[in-house]
């Protein structure tokens, strides 16, 4: 029996649209073993073996290798919110590649196993931080993974209603002004400048503001828009997680208490203020 720990994940972090995303100290933990007949188990919503994502990649996995895989257990006993834009499909294919590697002894490297989850999400920006942890920035079919300094701290908004990543896809432009263009780069230039401490805090609210996607998303999730626009006002550098409908707040880590305060009087009844950390290890199997 192997057991694999996958953190959640934000990505894009306002203006790193499908470029950018960060891992959080929040986990999908799930346990693998063989078994007489493949079948999933324990918490969440059990779905059937054909349309499991997690047993999906574990198969896929053994795929690429070229080694048959055996029937599995697989039983989660550890979850975070799911379709809520912390990047639960991200962690369940993860969570599928490396408990396969684990139970099988497959030689796959953890860039194999990046180029594989890449393929089945079809975009790195969740799947890459959920693998190695940190800051992962994704450069034409590569990657640099950082490390986001002590100096900020992540408090995670999660929405009481779920929210899915296709819906808030089809509403993003194809085409972008150029003058927006240009901002976005520059905010992503900075923010992982900022996020990594090679620059100050001073410019952490221009380089969280976004024009390529959140203008055009934020209006499906009114809930998610009202608590956006609220604690920006405030001077709170906060984006949406992934699609949405969560929200990530990043603050200087000494301002963390006041944050969390003014993050609890302003989100509606149901959601939930979290403090994860960040995690810098990615996936782990035991």
């Amino acid at each position: 029996m192997h057991e694999v720990r996958v953190p959640a994940t934000a990505a894009n972090l306002g203006p790193g649209f499908d470029v950018l995303g960060v891992a959080l100290g929040s986990y999908l933990t799930i346990r693998f073993s063989e078994a007489a007949q493949s079948v999933i188990a324990g918490r969440g919503r059990l779905h059937p073996i054909p349309d499991n994502l997690t047993y999906r990649s574990f198969m896929a996995a053994f795929d690429r290798a070229g080694a048959t895989a055996p029937s599995v257990r697989i039983e989660t006993v550890g979850i975070y919110p799911s379709a809520r834009g912390m990047g639960a499909s991200a962690s369940a294919i993860v969570a599928g590649l490396a408990g396969a590697r684990a139970l099988g002894g497959l030689d796959l490297s953890d860039d194999d196993l990046a180029v594989l989850a890449t393929d089945i999400e079809g975009h790195p920006d969740n799947v890459l931080p959920a693998l190695f942890g940190g800051l992962v920035l994704s450069v034409g079919g590569s990657w640099i993974n950082l490390q986001p300094t002590e100096k900020i701290a992540p408090i995670i908004l999660v929405a009481k209603e779920k929210f899915r990543t296709g819906a808030a896809r089809k509403v993003v432009p194809a085409e972008l002004p150029r003058a927006a263009a240009i901002a976005n780069a520059a905010a992503t230039a900075a923010l992982v400048a900022i996020l990594t401490g090679t620059a100050g805090l001073d410019h952490l609210m221009a380089a969280t503001e976004d024009r390529m996607h959140e203008p055009y998303r934020l209006p499906l999730m009114p809930a998610s828009q009202a608590v956006h626009r609220e604690l920006r006002e405030a001077g709170i550098a906060t984006t949406m997680s992934g699609a949405g409908p969560s929200l990530i707040a990043m603050v200087p880590a000494e301002q963390l208490p006041d944050a969390v305060e003014k993050a609890g009087q302003v989100v509606p009844d149901g959601w939930r203020v979290l403090t994860p950390g960040w995690d810098r290890t990615g996936a782990t199997a035991s």
